[in-house]
């Protein structure tokens, strides 16, 4: 497929593609690509699982860019900022009852620690080295729930689970596929984290209801992911692009892969190669 290179618009997720999961900021290149693209006049957005208060509004400072981005995409697709107006949009959160049936379901499951997103905090079954160290990467609060009945005492983006090895991930995401009603996607973020949300929203959805905000054509559009929750927007893309170090479902989809990985800088070398 041949790659167009006048790209008006720029998304990219974050842990796995702008920056390895082990380090914050992306390095050299890529701010290098960041800063060259907003002076062409590029709009330039990241699109996240995170929240948009666990540090996606301030990733332009602790970054050290000139400039703010142009959107921020949270939550997968659930909350969308805009930087002209200041202003955040929430769609679709998971209800109280499909909380509840989600837990009720990998109730009797060992092995998995489930946690959700509150206000400036994260909450979960039990506290663990996994949640604390997740606490401190994001600089937020963690406590643990009283009873499971708090982690569907309201209506939140999505419950993800922790889970003690690769197999017991997989029984749970497969079982999520097989059981949950069609109106919740099941989804494997990374090795061991197995995420659940409203199938409605994805960072697909998040994109597409930018475009279509300020009518801008899917072909203007240029990508980067590496799970299998930035599949949906991938697929929106005029053009996508799955980092080496991406998952084999998400590269099977996208329109090219980069030389390098993203603790090797992959997409601020991919940028200033082939389209800045």
């Amino acid at each position: 497929m041949r790659m167009k290179k006048n790209f008006k618009v720029f998304v990219a997720d974050v842990d796995g593609t702008l920056r390895s999961r082990t380090v914050r900021i992306p390095q050299k290149e890529t701010i290098q690509a960041f800063e060259k693209m907003h002076q062409e006049g590029m709009i330039v957005g990241i699109a996240s699982g995170r929240p948009l208060w666990q540090g996606l509004k301030d990733h332009h400072k602790e970054w050290k860019l000139s400039f703010q981005f142009d959107f921020l995409i949270g939550m997968n697709g659930g909350e969308i900022w805009e930087k002209s107006t200041n202003k955040t949009t929430q769609y679709n959160p998971l209800t109280v009852e499909q909380l509840k049936a989600i837990v009720e379901t990998f109730k009797d499951m060992q092995g998995i620690n489930p946690f959700v997103y509150r206000d400036g905090y994260e909450l979960s079954r039990y506290i663990d080295d996994e949640i604390i160290q997740s606490g401190l990467r994001h600089s937020c609060k963690v406590e643990a729930c009283t009873s499971d009945a708090d982690l569907y005492a309201e209506p939140t983006g999505k419950i993800l689970y922790r889970c003690d090895s690769i197999a017991i991930a997989d029984e749970l995401e497969h079982l999520g596929k097989t059981i949950l009603p069609k109106e919740i996607a099941c989804f494997k973020t990374n090795d061991t984290l197995v995420e659940l949300q409203n199938a409605s929203v994805t960072k697909g959805s998040g994109i597409t209801h930018f475009c279509h905000e300020h009518n801008i054509p899917f072909s203007s559009v240029i990508a980067f992911g590496d799970a299998e929750n930035d599949i949906e927007m991938l697929k929106c893309a005029g053009w996508s692009v799955c980092l080496k170090n991406g998952m084999d479902d998400v590269k099977d989809i996208t329109d090219d892969i980069t030389e390098y990985t993203s603790s090797e800088d992959g997409v601020g070398k991919y940028l200033l190669k082939n389209i800045l």
